[in-house]
């Protein structure tokens, strides 16, 4: 049985009509009529196009009824099939008839669900105006105006011209009812209808058709140039408002608007990475939506989903119904369409499937399109290709089409159909080799400049040749392929080896690919296309030929450069033993304190290799193995330093590969990043180059510490297999030996003991399990001993967190404060201060001193200082006295302020024994209370005595102060004010009997007798006044509002005159304060003045022309004196009144 006979449909004589490819569009030639017939029948609507079409034609069906339809975007890579998926859609949507009567829905083998989809779709459309259908690109034209593109695809499917200003015109003629009349006349007159139209500004067949048909509109052939001119002008751009007008003109039919299904295909390339142009999309979508309603459909197309990129995001809140197909839904349609086998064939094919099991699933192993075991139940499908060539494909087609659209390359589709007629002949076992795609591809790949000339001219002509030429020039061709796919996708792992190259070769799987291995290698080392890195092969170009030149003169340098790989060598030991041994930290017992590893790397151990955990690493290559071993007996069964030995191996492989990495490395960074598709290949070989090396550099390393050796001082090995193990465990016996003392503070309790301690507990021990005494504790008995004389804090702390003690941070801390809650040790801060102990905060211990109490206090002195403490109100438990000193001086400070101070209170207590008892530290200052205690409780007594009679006396003296400030200017109160000022000179007031209280009584009766006397000066004066004013006859003329207002102008109203109140001290203070003595004078003084101001203001009101007359003022001694001034004032009147009449000031 040959390849041809297991197949339903013969490949060689069937055609694929479309090429594979679906152009949506709305042509409706016979050819495109014929491509779209076929379309339908070989339609596969199962997968991705299944859902999506039922997607598509469920949500219509919901919102035919809504304010708008929500629009489709529809995805997939080029060749998925999304174009053909609207096409159907389109067809199926109108159910296009063809000459025969057969229509779209009656050809195509379409699944229940969706026929009963179609069916409520055609229901639908009887209550509207039938069923409507629009496809194309925006990008065929309409001079970049979305509006205008989306009317010229509808105008074409509704067979109206693509122009607006032409179609506009055309729909004119038919409102008129003139378009048969006007068409058949430029027919019969000789003319093209569709030339006429689309010349029609210059139409002489259409004018004259026009000037027939419409005479009173078009009076002449010549005039119709100017009316269409003006009534269908050329417009770059319309409004939206425009568009949708002859949107709805274009496609009601009766009245309605029909179901409308539009496709956009294409949409993503028509953006591209023009932002303006998705504003555009959107906008045109949006309007269209919104005013048709839900009886309008846009479906869009693209590559990636509708958010794959930021141009492409613009249109997600449009198009919200997604649709995305796969490559799955690609392989369904090659496998029915293409592929599609016998039943009886399937039995043969899967018998040659398991006899060749072993040689299909060796292909490709170790890269990502390797055989696959769910890739045996498509065997029989996919025969005679391969599923793992398929992949291989499928991923270079990706690679080699650098636009993303398929420009250059047919897609899967066609390929598929042509590469099956290239084996049709042979036996049944015969598979279609991979290089199929580089001789399908060639000359495409040439004419994009991605195939170097050179190596296109070798393989055609060797392909022609003979039998080694012919295996040679498919042999370099699958190394073009492999080299492309493995620089642009470094996750898939192939590389283009003798066995890559024979498992995508191998044609006759019953022979196997064993004989293409044996004699692949001496055709292609001497093929002058190809040069060999390590064992993979690269095609060999002038431009890699320099990178190799390069590469071969850096390692020549390097060769005679030893230190330079020495020092690589080192260095990338230190780094595996960095991967090996990640772990550098143990945790020594209950309390789980780190404990750091470090590692050495030098020839000699540093300074303090005794007081940390040393790993002290070193090499065959510097050291052997028993100079180490002899080391680590020398130090000693105490030594905490780990030993551990590298062995040299394959010495001689690994300077060569680091020579080699060395020397890629820096050929990469003197030729650069090129710009030529040959130097890009040159580069990417050489970074293979480099990660051979270093791939291999990785296998001799960890071949070499695969025989590590590690030694305890002492000399005793640590045996394992896992180096991170034998580590940990050689410095965990390493740490018990640096920390012998750290058991007796093991616990986990420190942290509380430091906590309680520092609030004052005496019994913190507790938190630890020891219930003694301090001084007998372990740790506290080790701190008072290191103490001694004297200790900074951070000396204290460094002493016992080293060797041989290892303690945690808390151990040490809680321990010191345990001490000074006891009493048994003090702290002075730098400024020799004696901080109280619960203040003594964590980032301040390291900075005090310690020293350890000389001075012993009994339990009966502590009694007697907390009874001293207890008269100024502190409460101190049994041990807690030191803390309360702080307070109690502070108190005896302020008591002492308040027994004493300004005049006229009694100096203030000296305070000096205060300051010596501060002075001193820890027990000493408490026995220093506990010595003067007597001295001490009758300063508090006697202090406590002043301050009460000061705060009784205080507040009248205040008083009196008050009052001598109001009574300054008072001829009677000289003698008052004077005997104050002896009172405040002398501090006389806590004398008896009490000499303030007759001085306020005598002041506030002075006070008193003058607030009177002017109240009433000021109430005759008011009288006074007011009875002028009432003989006024210009007063008498007035209103009482008006009487009101004059007198508040003057401040002479009832609510003007200051209160007085003088029943008591008090009341007197109240009114001073309000008014005082001088400003009750200035009130009373200033009074007779006012009222002449009102008398003025009252004229001016009543004699709006007087005159105010100011007589002369003079002192008069004698009669005559008197006289002359009557006459004088005589003649002044009457020469003013002869100006009109006259007020008298």
């Amino acid at each position: 049985m040959n390849n041809r006979d297991v197949y339903q449909k013969d490949p060689a004589t069937r055609k694929l009509v479309n090429e594979g490819v679906a152009s949506v569009n709305d042509e409706k030639t016979s050819q495109a009529l014929a491509v779209l017939r076929y379309e339908l029948e070989t339609f596969v609507c199962d997968g991705q196009y299944e859902k999506g079409m039922s997607h598509i034609l469920e949500t219509y069906l919901k919102n035919i009824d809504q304010a708008q339809q929500p629009a489709v975007w529809v995805s997939g890579f080029y060749g998925s099939g999304k174009s053909h998926l609207v096409k159907m859609l389109r067809a199926l949507w109108v159910d296009t008839v063809f000459e025969d009567g057969a229509t779209a829905r009656g050809i195509a083998n379409l699944p229940q669900g969706i026929t009963d989809h179609f069916k409520e779709l055609s229901t639908q459309a009887k209550r509207y105006g039938g069923l409507h259908a629009a496809s194309g690109t925006l990008g065929a034209g309409a001079s970049g105006s979305v509006r205008l593109a989306l009317l010229r695809i509808l105008f074409k499917s509704a067979g109206l011209p693509e122009q607006y200003p032409v179609a506009r015109f055309v729909m004119w003629l038919k409102d008129e009812g003139i378009y048969d009349q006007v068409r058949s006349h430029v027919e019969r007159t000789g003319f093209d209808w569709d030339e006429e139209l689309d010349n029609f500004y210059v139409a002489e067949g259409l004018h004259d058709a026009l000037v027939q048909a419409k005479p009173k509109l078009f009076s002449s052939p010549a005039s119709c140039v100017e009316t269409l001119n003006n009534l269908y002008p050329y417009v770059q751009d319309i409004s939206s408002d425009d568009m949708l007008k002859a949107l709805r003109q274009a496609l009601t039919k009766d009245g309605k608007f029909p179901l409308t299904l539009v496709v956009l295909d294409e949409v993503q390339q028509y953006i591209g990475e023009d932002s303006q142009r998705s504003i555009d999309v959107q906008e045109v979508v949006e309007a269209c939506s919104k005013n048709i309603g839900g009886k309008l459909l846009f479906i869009g197309t693209g590559q990636t989903a509708v958010t794959g990129t930021s141009n492409l995001k613009k249109l997600e809140g449009r198009f919200t119904i997604r649709v995305e197909l796969s490559d799955a839904d690609v392989d369904a349609v090659i496998r029915q369409v293409i592929l599609a086998k016998k039943p009886e064939a399937k039995t043969h094919i899967e018998q040659i499937m398991q006899t060749n099991l072993g040689e299909i699933s060796r292909h490709l192993a170790g890269t990502t399109i390797a055989h696959r075991q769910e890739d045996i139940p498509y065997f029989p499908q996919d025969y005679p290709i391969l599923p793992v060539r398929r992949r291989f494909w499928e991923n270079t087609l990706r690679v080699l089409d650098q636009t993303g659209t398929d420009s250059q390359l047919r897609n899967q589709l066609s390929m598929v159909h042509k590469v099956i007629q290239t084996n049709l002949n042979e036996p049944l076992g015969h598979v279609v080799p991979a290089d199929y795609l580089y001789f399908d591809s060639a000359d495409k790949l040439l004419q994009s400049r991605i195939l170097p000339r050179k190596v296109h001219e070798k393989t055609m002509s060797w392909n022609k040749g003979s039998d080694d030429e012919r295996l040679m020039a498919r042999a370099c061709g699958l190394v073009f392929l492999v080299n492309k796919l493995a620089s642009s996708n470094h996750e898939i792992g192939i590389r283009a080896t003798i066995d890559t190259l024979a498992d995508l070769l191998v044609e006759n799987l019953s022979l196997g690919s064993g004989a293409l291995r044996s004699k692949l290698p001496s055709l292609l080392d001497k093929c002058e296309l190809l040069m060999k890195v390590g064992d993979e092969y690269r095609i060999q170009t002038e431009e890699s030929a320099a990178w190799s030149d390069e590469f071969l003169s850096q390692r020549s340098t390097l060769g005679s450069e030893s230190h330079r790989i020495e020092a690589e060598r080192d260095d990338r030991i230190r780094k595996r033993f960095g991967e090996m041994v990640r772990k550098l930290s143990l945790t020594q017992g209950s309390s789980k304190v780190t404990r750091d590893i470090y590692p050495v790397f030098d020839a000699q151990l540093p300074a303090d290799a005794d007081q940390r955990i040393c790993l002290w690493v070193r090499d065959g290559w510097s050291i052997d193995e028993n100079s180490v071993r002899a080391d680590s007996r020398q130090a000693g069964n105490q030594s905490p330093t780990v030993f551990v030995f590298i062995p040299k191996r394959s010495a001689d492989d690994l300077r060569h590969h680091l020579i080699d990495y060395k020397a890629a490395s820096a050929t990469l960074d003197k030729r650069g990043v090129p710009n030529t598709p040959e130097g890009t290949e040159a580069r990417a070989a050489m970074e293979t180059t480099k990660q051979t090396a270093e791939g291999r550099i990785h296998e001799l390393l960890k071949e070499a510490f695969s025989g590590a050796r590690v030694f305890q001082g002492g000399g005793n090995e640590i045996l394992g297999n896992d180096l991170q193990e034998m580590v940990l465990e050689a410095s965990g016996n390493a740490m018990q030996r640096l920390y012998p003392q750290f058991h007796m503070a093991d616990h986990l309790g420190w942290s509380k003991v430091y906590e309680k301690a520092k609030s004052g507990a005496p019994d913190a021990l507790k938190a630890v399990g020891d219930e003694g005494e301090p001084a007998k504790n372990p740790v506290c008995r080790a701190i008072l001993g290191f103490i001694a004389g004297g200790k900074k804090g951070s000396d204290i702390r460094i002493h016992f967190e080293s060797s041989p003690y290892g303690w945690s941070r808390d151990t040490v801390d809680g321990g010191l404060q345990v001490l000074l809650i006891a009493g048994l040790t003090r702290v002075q801060d730098e400024h020799g201060q004696t901080p109280d102990p619960k203040e003594l905060e964590r980032k301040t211990i390291g900075k005090v001193m310690f020293k350890v109490e000389s001075a012993t206090v009994t339990a009966a002195q502590r009694i007697q200082i907390r009874k001293l403490l207890q008269k100024v109100g502190l409460s101190a438990k049994q041990g807690e006295e030191l803390a309360c000193i702080p307070q109690f001086l502070q108190k005896m400070v302020e008591l002492a302020d308040q027994a004493g101070g300004e005049a006229p209170k009694p100096p203030r207590p000296d305070t000096a024994l205060l300051d010596e008892i501060r002075l001193l530290g820890g027990n000493e200052q408490l026995l220093a209370l506990y010595n003067r205690q007597d001295e001490l409780g009758d300063r508090i007594d006697s202090w406590t005595d002043l301050a009460w009679h000061i705060a009784k006396r205080w507040p009248n003296w205040t008083v009196l102060k008050r009052l001598m400030a109001h009574a300054s200017g008072l001829q009677d109160a000289e003698v008052i004010l004077a005997q104050a000022k002896t009172i405040e000179q002398q501090r006389q007031l806590l004398e008896e009997p009490d000499p303030v209280g007759p001085l306020i009584v005598g002041l506030t009766q002075r006070l008193r007798d003058e607030l009177n006397r002017l109240d009433g000066e000021y109430a005759s004066r008011h009288e006074e006044g007011l009875k002028r004013l009432a003989a006024d006859s210009n007063w008498q003329q007035l209103e009482p509002e008006q009487h009101d207002q004059l007198m508040s102008a003057q401040f002479l109203h009832d609510s003007a005159r200051p209160e007085v109140k003088v029943q008591s001290t008090n009341d007197v203070l109240t009114t001073l304060d309000n008014c005082t003595l001088s400003m009750f004078a200035d009130r009373v003084a200033a009074m007779p003045a006012r009222f002449e101001n009102v008398a003025s203001a009252v004229a001016e009101l009543c004699e709006p022309k007087a005159q105010f007359i100011q007589v002369p003022r003079r002192t008069l001694k004698t009669v005559d004196e008197i006289d002359a001034w009557v006459v004088e004032v005589k003649e002044q009147l009457k020469t003013a009144l002869q100006n009109g009449p006259i007020v008298i000031r």
